[in-house]
């Protein structure tokens, strides 16, 4: 019954493949096959979710051997435990609604083919990250979602402000990914492996290595690994979820079309930096300096972006602020060892802000409607 979960993640790559190589000839007809396929995963994920909140074990699922040296074996594969189920409710469910509300939305659009061919395959690389057993997983879906984001972010490629946004938000997340990049070897060379659950099973044991940050210039200077570890993995986070001072790319973000904003802001990209910090949580309460750094950059960032909030006139970047300013409250609630709330926060605040940027724009227009028939009368 487990294999059947594969499909979760297949449904929308195979989607966003047909679209990209039959899109010419689909043409509107793109959007129901990309429904379709986010449909099926969804109704594939409460299934998933029945079966896990019941109380059944969490489910491994072995996909491809990648690499063999030795001793060193790198398996891809998927992993589906609670955290997993509930993250994919709000992925797939958030992502059905925003390709519903697109495939009317786009309709005209020079590049409408193109454009849920990329969202598909944004879906399937969230779905991927929250589903993976491995950090190289995880990685690889980290990077495919920087350039999905800038594929839907310069979606208008004709506006020179959708190309220079599009630009500041890649390099700002390749910026933080590069702190991922090295948190992963760092874990690597410390553990000898790169699976999740061996990780934290070995973490407690290596609580005390430490290692010489200047050994290559003679000097002294001991940190304990796991700190370290934990504090690059970290700055991988602070970039996809906008955290300062990571934080700018966020509102450029807001030159994609609104289903877009939809999508980064309700379930993928901004997500991907509290659930790391929450699948990793074993690892990272092993490290009090790490869990102090978490929690202020936080604060700070839920404090910050709220205040700049109130000065925002254009309500897109109202929304911005107020994602920046609630993943805040996300990162700050696992700095403080409550996990279970931020993932609770993210459900809710997924739900919510999907809501908000599907709809803001049919009630802003209702309201100047509303008040111009006002001035006529």
């Amino acid at each position: 019954m487990s294999a059947v979960y594969i499909l979760i993640p297949l449904l929308p790559l195979v989607a966003s493949i047909i679209i990209a190589l039959a899109g010419r000839w689909l043409g509107e007809a793109s959007g129901k096959v990309g429904v379709l396929a986010i449909g099926i995963s969804f109704g594939l994920s409460v299934l998933a979710f029945a079966e896990l909140v019941w109380g059944n074990e969490p489910l491994s699922i072995p996909l491809y051997e990648l690499f063999h040296s030795g001793s060193f074996i790198v398996d891809l594969g998927l992993y589906l435990d609670q955290l997993t189920v509930l993250l994919l409710l709000l992925i797939t469910g958030v992502s059905f609604v925003v390709h519903v509300y697109s495939s009317r939305y786009m309709i005209g659009d020079a590049r409408y083919s193109r454009f849920f061919a990329v969202m598909a395959l944004f879906t399937f690389a969230m779905v991927t990250l929250v589903m993976s057993s491995n950090l190289l997983m995880i990685f690889m879906c980290w990077e495919v979602m920087g350039i999905c984001s800038y594929l839907l972010i310069s979606h208008q490629a004709s506006r020179k402000a959708a190309g220079h946004a599009a630009t500041k938000v890649f390099l700002v997340n390749a910026l933080a990914d590069v702190g991922l990049l090295f948190g992963i070897i760092l874990t690597f060379t410390t553990f000898g492996t790169l699976d999740i659950r061996e990780i934290l099973d070995m973490a407690p044991s290596m609580s005390g290595e430490t290692i010489n940050l200047l050994g290559w210039f003679g000097l002294e200077c001991k940190v304990q690994v796991i700190t370290m570890i934990t504090l690059f993995l970290f700055v991988g986070c602070m970039g996809k979820s906008a955290q300062v001072p990571f934080h700018v790319w966020l509102p450029y973000a807001m030159e994609a079309p609104t289903p877009v904003s939809a999508l980064i802001h309700a379930a993928t990209m901004v997500n991907a930096g509290p659930f790391l910090l929450v699948r990793l949580s074993v690892l990272i309460m092993l490290s009090p300096v790490t869990m102090t750094v978490i929690a202020v950059v936080g604060a700070v960032t839920a404090l910050g972006a709220a205040i700049v909030s109130l000065a925002q006139t254009d309500i897109k970047k109202i929304l911005a602020y107020s994602t920046i300013s609630q993943i805040g409250f996300m990162i700050m609630a696992c700095g403080v060892g409550a996990f279970a709330a931020a993932i609770f926060h993210m459900l809710a605040h997924g739900c919510l802000k999907g809501f908000l940027f599907l709809s803001t724009g049919s009630q802003l227009e209702s309201a100047a409607a509303h008040e111009h028939k006002g001035s006529r009368s």
